[in-house]
């Protein structure tokens, strides 16, 4: 028979009374005395295990001594109750405590309590990240025995970039953290906005560099060029369209070599080249399409949900959406779309009006099926955006209480349609109608044309 439960509360008592001790820790900036039992110390802690077999640590008291000025003494209490109780009390600590008890467990080689904290930091805490990334950031990837969290935090901010690049924390970032995001394939932004947080984060890191680059001189761009000479091979610039490039890149040409300044210009407008130099995959988009990125999807998002303030990042948004269809792509006809999207639950339609940035479209949350009714819904909208690069310039058009059953119209000949009436009938000779009267304004003229148009299915994230 075992008693172990017994064995567990008299080491408690042990840890509470530290009667017999051997061993005193000066512990934080004050060198506190905390006294602990060097048996315990060596069985549970390599550290401890290995400091304690040197006699030199010994004083002329018969007590081991150890001088730990980096952790604190509420931190050393949590570690000793780990040790002696294999109690790991982390609910009643805030993030920052936290991680410098999962520093000291580190440094005291306690690895089975390293993976538990990084799971209770995942399970339990995982607003850390979004609350102080930088720290977080440094912490995970210089310490090699966090792999769990290393992973979760590149991980969230690969699929969420507004939580390290949306503010200018960022700019206080090691260089070694930072190309360990921009490295990867799977980074969700736009190649020309990693470019500028590249230039924004240099020139951060050389007060003496002026802030417009107009009044550059050689030496400042040789200086940029050093500063950056890690990151330049990082980029896409092949990613980049020719406007981003002409506005973004080129008054910084000065930093990257002639061969791949010509190759990107050869790339441009030489049709089917392919590039020679800075040859990488493109990044993984979190959405196929030709029309829209994620701040469309954020802003789609806090339309389908209502939010009297809009969602602010892309990891905040609790929806995937699919491409469906692209008429330029699949095919602009009804049985192609028809085909590709009924029964497919709520999709989204997005279409680009011609010789314009403006984008126009309907929500749809529930099925096409092709039935030639018209559908009873009071979440479907429309929506027209000003300008496809800056989406937050919109009109929302919401059903008016009026028409409700007349929502949307599923005939089997016709595109995605919306409203008695036509609010938005969506045709496939790419010659659009609106006409408001099912749903409130959304300020477009009675006709017009669409260069291409795309549908998405929206599903919850599980």
């Amino acid at each position: 028979m075992a008693f172990y439960e017994d064995l567990a509360e008299d080491l408690k008592l042990l840890y509470e009374n530290r009667k017999n001790c051997d061993v005193k820790i000066h512990a934080g900036i004050e060198l506190e005395e905390i006294y602990a039992h060097s048996l315990l110390l060596r069985v549970r802690s390599p550290y401890f295990r290995g400091a304690l077999s040197q006699e030199r640590t010994k004083n002329k008291d018969g007590y081991f001594i150890f001088k730990k000025p980096t952790i604190s003494v509420s931190t050393f209490e949590v570690i000793l109750k780990f040790i002696y109780c294999g109690i790991a009390d982390l609910r009643e600590l805030d993030c920052t405590e936290i991680f410098n008890v999962l520093i000291a467990a580190d440094e005291l080689g306690l690895q089975k309590f390293i993976i538990y904290i990084q799971k209770f930091l995942i399970e339990n805490r995982a607003n850390f990240l979004q609350e102080d990334p930088v720290r977080m950031l440094r912490t995970v990837i210089y310490y090699e025995a966090f792999d769990d969290l290393k992973k979760f935090c590149v991980e969230a901010i690969l699929a969420d970039p507004d939580i390290l690049f949306g503010s200018n924390k960022f700019l206080a970032l090691e260089e070694n953290p930072l190309i360990a995001i921009l490295k990867s394939d799977d980074l969700t932004m736009d190649e020309i906005e990693i470019w500028d947080c590249v230039i924004k984060w240099g020139m951060a890191q050389d007060p003496k560099l002026k802030s417009n680059v107009e009044n550059f001189k050689d030496q400042d761009f040789k200086a940029l060029e050093d500063r950056l000479h890690n990151f330049i091979p990082l980029i896409r610039f092949h990613d980049i369209p020719m406007e981003g490039f002409y506005l973004g890149v080129w008054p910084f040409k000065k930093i990257l070599t002639e061969k791949l300044v010509n190759d990107i210009l050869r790339c441009y407008m030489v049709p089917k080249a392919k590039p020679r130099y800075n040859v990488y995959p493109s990044r993984t988009a979190p959405i196929s399409s030709t029309l829209i990125n994620t701040k469309h999807l954020i802003l789609f998002a806090s339309w389908i949900d209502r939010k009297p303030e809009n969602y602010t990042r892309f990891g905040q948004i609790p929806y995937k959406f699919k491409l469906l269809y692209r008429a330029s792509q699949d095919g602009n006809n009804t049985n192609i779309f028809r085909q590709r999207c009924n029964n497919q639950g709520a999709t989204i339609v997005v279409g680009k009006i011609q010789n314009s940035e403006r984008l126009t479209g309907g929500y749809n949350p529930l099925s096409w099926n092709g039935n030639n009714q018209y559908k009873y819904s009071t979440e479907s909208f429309i929506f027209s955006i000003d300008n496809c690069n800056n989406p937050n310039n919109y009109n929302l058009g919401r059903l008016t209480g009026a028409n409700d059953n007349s929502a949307i119209y599923d005939h089997n000949s016709y595109g995605p349609t919306f409203g008695r009436g036509n609010d938005l009938r969506c045709q496939f000779n790419n010659c659009w109608y609106y006409n408001a009267n099912t749903y409130t304004s959304i300020g477009l003229q009675n006709q017009y044309n669409i260069t291409d148009w795309e549908v998405f299915k929206v599903e919850k994230k599980v």
